[in-house]
């Protein structure tokens, strides 16, 4: 499994991308023991194992000698713990890529998104009528897939559920590149905040992230 990208974004702040080329058996031989994790041995044998161990060997193998914990709380956010010491982390997986973000504290989004012409056919679940005015376009393929992952994106930021994609996440026009930057807003109720999101382009893929550092 090639690691494709490990990016330092900042001295406590890395992200890692991993390409999974190796079959489910191979890969339950290559995770690491140091991994703690509440129902392992269930997850391993699940329909979506090789995205389950493709993010774990990935943590195994950037910490092989730390024991590394990973508990997840009432709404399904992940955290993790490095020899005890809590770090923050967001995890997401697209058919054959994985990717983590790690920080020492902050509340983290990333995702990866496969380029596909089939997202056109869902726009109208998670793109709003400012959205649709420059990016609703048929061939605006690319544009829709960066507009829900940054979303995606978005809601693990925010760590809680019972957000509306349409209604409570906004994404401002953007250049379409291989790499950049999108400005963002989550509004609910009398939460406001605004986030950049940051993307770039791998294979046939976009990945986006966000860091909102603890003040």
């Amino acid at each position: 499994m090639p690691l494709v990208i490990q990016k330092n974004i900042s001295a406590n702040c890395f992200l890692a991308v991993w390409h999974i080329t190796e079959s489910i058996e191979e890969m339950r031989l290559n995770l690491g023991e140091n991994l703690i994790e509440k129902d392992k041995e269930k997850k391993l044998v699940q329909a979506n194992a090789r995205h389950y161990l493709a993010s774990r060997i990935l943590l195994t193998n950037l910490f092989p000698a730390q024991t590394i914990e990973l508990l997840k709380n009432q709404n399904n956010k992940p955290s993790l713990f490095l020899n005890q010491q809590e770090w923050s982390i967001s995890i997401t997986h697209s058919f054959d890529y994985a990717a983590i973000l790690i920080q020492e504290n902050g509340h983290l989004g990333i995702d990866i998104e496969r380029i596909d012409p089939r997202i056109t056919r869902v726009k109208q679940k998670f793109m709003n009528e400012a959205e649709k005015e420059f990016a609703g376009a048929e061939n605006q393929i690319a544009e829709q897939v960066l507009i829900w992952s940054a979303k995606e994106t978005l809601y693990k930021v925010y760590g809680n559920k019972e957000l509306d994609f349409k209604n409570n996440l906004y994404i401002e026009p953007f250049v379409l590149a291989q790499q950049g930057s999108i400005q963002t807003r989550i509004s609910k109720e009398d939460f406001t905040q605004n986030c950049e999101v940051n993307f770039f382009q791998v294979d046939n893929y976009y990945l986006t992230y966000s860091i909102q550092t603890n003040s």
